[in-house]
């Protein structure tokens, strides 16, 4: 048995067929729009913890060099997350530390907010992020 054709010489719809795409994207949207949420996150989350360690890092580079001071490494770390419009929950000088080679250990963290947890509530809340810089402590 031959299967019907159009005029045209293309294949025949079935009938009840043009619902299917709109039923098809009913059920695939929200599971798209979960995963374009959960990438945007986790870009979001790893530029913030880049901002931290770089931050770390500018503090610990400040903390190498000088007793360790901490108001001045506090304020280079504020700046460079100010910069990149980061708020830090705690900047953390330790050192020096170690007894044949010294070294200086900054630790910056901040508390990041799922901004997709306003759309999706189960998703909602507050991951804390850490950056941490170690460099060797020079002798004044």
């Amino acid at each position: 048995m031959q299967r019907p054709t159009r005029l045209d010489g293309g294949p025949r719809r079935a009938r009840g067929t043009s619902g299917n795409a709109m039923i098809e994207m009913a059920l695939l949207l929200p599971l798209l729009l979960l995963v374009l949420f959960g990438i945007t996150e986790v870009g979001r989350a790893i530029a913030t913890t880049a901002t931290l360690n770089a931050a770390a890092r500018e503090g610990a580079r400040i903390a190498a060099v000088t007793a360790p001071d901490v108001n001045l490494v506090t304020t280079r770390v504020t700046e460079v997350l100010t910069a990149a419009a980061v708020t830090p929950s705690s900047i953390v000088v330790e050192g020096p530390i170690g007894m044949v080679e010294q070294t200086v250990r900054v630790t910056v963290r901040s508390d990041f907010d799922v901004l997709s947890g306003t759309i999706l509530d189960s998703f909602a809340g507050t991951i804390t992020l850490r950056g941490v810089a170690v460099m060797r402590h020079e002798a004044l």
